[in-house]
């Protein structure tokens, strides 16, 4: 379904990001905190706590992509994985690189910014070349480690680290993908993926462990409110990273996503804003409930729910 990335996209003007003397160039194993810089033009801020790299990257795929995986483990279990690539785009024709990356970005089969089942939300804004992209979703986590859809996907390195280790790989995680592409910009294309696991955002503990099945997949959360409560979190998080990056990248205030609607004041304990949807779920859940006991038609229920969902 989803490769374990979440693509930042821009256009600037730089040189190729592993072969120019920009470029940082990092070892497995390797540790960090507070931030990790890739380059004199783009440094990614991390969360608190050690970081460390575990999974390297070289593919193709339209462009040569190479990039990290880095990971922060906490008792010895997988808390947040991101997964950085670059392509080079050095020397390429414009037109051709408008293409590829509209290609990449909209007609992937395997992921891109447009509705499929398994997304969760998908905020897009597009003009022309340009596009600015925020996808949130959650991932069956080890079927994205060891048989991805995306034959392209490489996690040799990540999969001997986890073993070599002993990690603990939580079997749901949260996934957001935040691209922006614009010739106005820069011209390095990264894309940035997010893991994160769910008991960083207080989430119930989770008993269906496929994409389908989960309870944060979207056609069945609403069955469960605390999960609810859980991605509404990390969507504010997302969200708040969505925004960083639009600012790293120097995104045109007319490019900007309007993502404060998603953003809590505190995204692990905002008691006010959890209080006002336990009561939205409340609803939600009092109208089902009259509807399969048949006190109102499938007409009144769909009208009924979409007056509450709007």
């Amino acid at each position: 379904m989803i490769k374990i990335v979440l693509i930042l996209s821009v256009f600037c003007i730089s040189l190729n990001f592993f072969t120019s003397t920009n470029a940082k160039m990092y070892r497995v194993g390797q540790t960090f905190q507070n931030e990790i810089e890739f380059s004199k033009r783009f440094t990614l801020p991390l969360s608190p706590g050690k970081w460390e790299i575990v999974n390297k990257y070289n593919e193709h795929y339209f462009f040569n992509w190479k990039g990290y995986g880095i990971a922060r483990i906490e008792n010895n279990e997988i808390m947040e994985l991101i997964g950085i690539h670059r392509a080079g785009l050095t020397g390429l024709a414009m037109g051709w690189v408008d293409h590829a990356v509209g290609e990449i970005t909209f007609k992937d089969k395997y992921d891109g910014c447009y509705e499929r089942p398994e997304y969760y939300l998908v905020e897009v804004f597009k003009k022309g070349s340009t596009h600015n992209c925020l996808i949130i979703a959650h991932n069956d986590t080890n079927k994205e480690i060891y048989a991805p859809d995306d034959p392209n996907t490489s996690n040799a390195i990540l999969k001997k680290y986890i073993k070599d280790n002993s990690i603990i790989v939580p079997p749901i995680t949260f996934w957001s993908f935040h691209s922006y592409y614009s010739r106005l910009n820069r011209s390095d294309w990264y894309r940035i993926g997010y893991w994160v696991n769910p008991k960083l955002v207080n989430s119930p503990e989770t008993k269906f462990h496929s994409e389908e099945s989960s309870e944060f997949h979207r056609a069945n959360i609403f069955q469960y409110p605390e999960h609810k409560l859980a991605m509404d979190r990390f969507i504010s998080m997302a969200s708040k990273r969505h925004k960083l990056f639009e600012k790293a990248f120097r995104a045109k205030e007319h490019h900007l996503l309007n993502l404060d609607t998603y953003i809590l004041e505190n995204d692990i304990e905002d008691s006010k804003a959890i209080g006002e949807k336990k009561t939205f779920i409340e609803d939600l859940e009092q109208l089902n409930d009259l509807y399969k006991s048949g006190v109102i038609t499938k007409e009144e229920f769909e009208k009924a729910k979409d007056k509450i969902l709007n």
